[in-house]
């Protein structure tokens, strides 16, 4: 029998939109300068920030569709509409790089001022445009907060695989998600893992001699 389940029917489930949208509004606080509002925003008081809110019920939410469609399409059907997505967010992308880029030069212009092009990220454009284009094209080249969708991108483009793993062996994604978040996480968030360990917690493993004990 499948891992994956998922509720009858097909309507939009607006709980997920409800947080994305508030993970958004957070992340819009967060870029303002420092005031009243920006104290009440999570990453004063946690590990990560709205970011990672965002990206976590992005994920869910495409697990949620595609895992759908693998259940009922098979691996191939639901691997096309996967990429399909991947290929609507690049080239959206695309579009927002080149506006971002021609308003931060035309500010910059005006203002002439280059510590703002130097800030936005954009220097390498203005000295060599041609290379970075291309280097942009593969998603290499990030100016200031343009890095979510290309992260965006590259994670979509291996739910294909993770949902294939989880529909047979849902354990070995869990045990890999949390042993992956233990790697990346934070200096503050390792020194907890590492007090927990020693007070007789421990993350899953994928391997069975761990397991057995």
């Amino acid at each position: 029998m499948p891992a994956i389940s998922f509720p009858v029917g097909g309507e939009r489930e607006l709980r997920l939109d409800l947080f994305r949208g508030l993970a958004l509004w957070l992340i819009f606080i967060d870029h303002l300068p420092p005031n009243l509002l920006t104290w009440f925003t999570i990453r004063n008081y946690g590990f990560s920030d709205a970011t990672e809110i965002f990206i976590f019920i992005s994920g869910y939410t495409a697990a949620f569709v595609y895992g759908r469609a693998m259940l009922q399409s098979g691996f191939v059907v639901a691997t096309a509409r996967v990429l399909r997505r991947v290929w609507q967010i690049y080239v959206a992308h695309v579009f927002l790089f080149t506006i971002f880029l021609a308003e931060i030069s035309y500010v910059a212009t005006s203002f002439e001022n280059p510590l703002y092009s130097e800030e936005m990220g954009i220097m390498d454009f203005l000295k060599q445009p041609d290379v970075t284009i291309v280097q942009a094209l593969l998603l290499r080249f990030r100016p200031v907060n343009m890095d979510v969708l290309p992260l965006y991108i590259v994670l979509m483009l291996f739910l294909p695989l993770i949902l294939w793993v989880m529909k047979w062996r849902e354990s070995i994604c869990y045990s890999c998600s949390a042993h992956g978040a233990r790697w990346a996480a934070p200096g503050e968030c390792r020194g907890f893992f590492r007090r927990r360990s020693r007070c007789g917690f421990r993350l899953p493993t994928c391997s069975r001699r761990s397991a057995s004990r």
